[in-house]
């Protein structure tokens, strides 16, 4: 992976932890993360009347995207709900990169070289030593971590479904925005159904930074679905999920949550597993 690849997954990581942070700071997360997503992807609709459309085998993929992202919006918000940023989301983008590269072998034919596996763990443990806190395993923080591992679990799925799918050839816009679009439906759904009629009054009342919300999603998810459809998925996700030490960093500065020695820790751990993700192989 070149260092332009690597500086570009850094933006997705930094864009992505900041409007994750607006979820969880705002006084309706359901509103916000409708914000991110159904205000995000449904202005793509007229776009679809100019691409191509999807083969057969690209609205399978769709189809399990949508199950699958349905699940973790729901996951995501509940996470939100009960936990703090800097210690959830650590856990649900944590296990992440060793899923994605455990997935991707058999489901893309795809291993990376040893040297970069070995990032891929390394990152992986900097990213577990931001949610390793005093007491994290008490019986009050139990919902909120599983709620975040199981964030983690799908968000690894659907990333390889999305992989495979902008890879099919001659079809890389059309599944993305026809995913931006399908994701926006479903969201403005759920939002509905959670909501009802009160959902456009709360988007209201929070637009300006919902505006932000939404621009900040299109930008990290188009950066990862672009760079995902000509690299390997483990590596894209090891930089990729490094948008814990911008979370945590979110969280301490604007939410009064502790940064402290451990998070410097992980950071400098998660800062050699890119090095190694990045190392060069022969």
């Amino acid at each position: 992976m070149s260092v332009g690849i690597t500086l570009l997954l850094l933006v997705a990581a930094l864009t992505h932890a900041v409007w994750n942070a607006f979820v969880k700071d705002s006084r309706d997360p359901v509103a916000m993360a409708s914000w991110a997503y159904a205000a995000a992807g449904l202005p793509f609709a007229p776009l679809m009347f100019f691409l191509p459309v999807l083969p057969p085998e690209g609205w399978v993929l769709m189809a399990i995207h949508l199950v699958l992202h349905l699940i973790y919006k729901i996951v995501l918000v509940q996470m939100y709900r009960t936990g703090d940023l800097s210690q959830v989301y650590p856990v649900a983008r944590g296990v992440t990169p060793l899923l994605v590269t455990l997935i991707a072998i058999p489901a893309a034919s795809e291993l990376p070289p040893p040297v970069a596996v070995t990032g891929i763990a390394v990152v992986s443990a900097g990213l577990m030593v931001f949610a390793a806190e005093p007491g994290a395993l008490a019986r009050a923080r139990i919902a909120p971590l599983a709620y975040a591992f199981g964030a983690g679990i799908v968000a690894s799925a659907y990333l390889v479904v999305d992989g495979l799918g902008v890879r099919l050839p001659g079809y890389f816009l059309s599944y993305m925005v026809t995913l931006l679009v399908l994701d926006g439906v479903t969201m403005a759904v759920l939002g509905l159904v959670w909501r009802g009629r009160d959902l456009g009054p709360a988007m209201i009342a929070e637009w300006r930074r919902g505006v932000l919300t939404a621009v900040l999603s299109i930008v990290s998810f188009v950066i990862a679905l672009w760079v995902v459809s000509f690299t390997a998925m483990g590596p894209v996700s090891a930089v990729r999920e490094t948008s814990v030490v911008f979370a945590a960093i979110i969280g301490a500065a604007f939410m009064g949550e502790a940064f402290g020695r451990r998070r410097i820790l992980g950071a400098a751990v998660i800062a050699l597993g890119i090095v190694l993700v990045n190392w060069p192989t022969p």
